[in-house]
């Protein structure tokens, strides 16, 4: 309820700060892609970055006076963090993925900045709903069997579909044509609920030794940092008398 209640609120007020052109209406949409370097905090502590790739479509409404803008974006978004596996035998060395696949809804304002040159700087903050579609953790669960560590792993059945955080950036918009613009956008997107969220159980047995094992509660969170290449496409509308 507080989600929502926070996403209409900010709807309301970008609304407010916005002025169109008489007779002119419209709105831009285009597809963002990019890098993405995924974190994750696993109760309190942080594990290494993870990179994977996001893609989404978006759509904003046009703000020829700079007074700010709505916007809008659907995509798929790969959340998850990595840890540094060793082996002591074959003294193998690689750093393990947790990949969270998620489908991104977000929704919030934009604000440009009118500057004397060719380019537009613009900062931005938007609310997010996830859904996730799919994980690799019975891969890693597959891969490590057997394993103590992989008793310590995340498990399947734990991770909540339903997720939703914050989103907050900036980029430049450069100048191409009144049409079609390129961008490059950097954006930060911190969860607030848990994408993983499993209570203490008892009763593991242990591989090594064969003796019962309790593994402890565990909450992990996503933190992203994404890079993207942007292209605005316009859909201009002029009424006329």
């Amino acid at each position: 309820m507080k989600f929502i209640t926070v996403l209409t609120f900010l709807f309301f007020f970008s609304f407010s700060l916005q002025a169109q052109e008489e007779n002119v209406s419209g709105f831009f949409f285009g597809p963002k892609l990019g890098p993405t370097l995924g974190f994750q905090n696993w109760n309190g502590t942080e594990r290494n970055a993870m990179i994977n790739y996001h893609f989404a479509a978006f759509i904003e409404s046009i703000d020829p006076d700079y007074n700010g803008a709505l916007y809008a974006q659907l995509g798929l978004h790969s959340r998850g963090s990595g840890i540094n596996v060793v082996s002591s035998i074959t003294n193998f060395r690689a750093n393990q993925a947790f990949v969270f696949r998620n489908i991104s809804f977000q929704a919030g304002a934009k604000k440009r900045l009118l500057t004397n040159s060719l380019k537009t700087p613009y900062y931005f903050v938007g609310l997010r709903l996830e859904y996730q579609l799919s994980n690799n953790l019975q891969e890693v669960q597959e891969r490590y069997f057997g394993s103590v560590a992989s008793l310590y792993y995340p498990l399947p059945d734990f991770v909540n579909k339903w997720t939703y955080g914050l989103s907050f950036g900036g980029g430049i918009e450069f100048l191409g044509s009144e049409y079609v613009q390129p961008v490059v956008e950097v954006s930060i997107s911190p969860d607030i609920a848990f994408q993983y969220q499993s209570q203490t159980i008892s009763g593991i047995t242990n591989p090594y030794n064969g003796q019962p094992t309790t593994l402890p509660e565990r909450r992990i969170r996503n933190l992203s940092l994404e890079i993207s290449l942007v292209v605005r496409f316009m859909r201009k509308v002029i009424y006329t008398d």
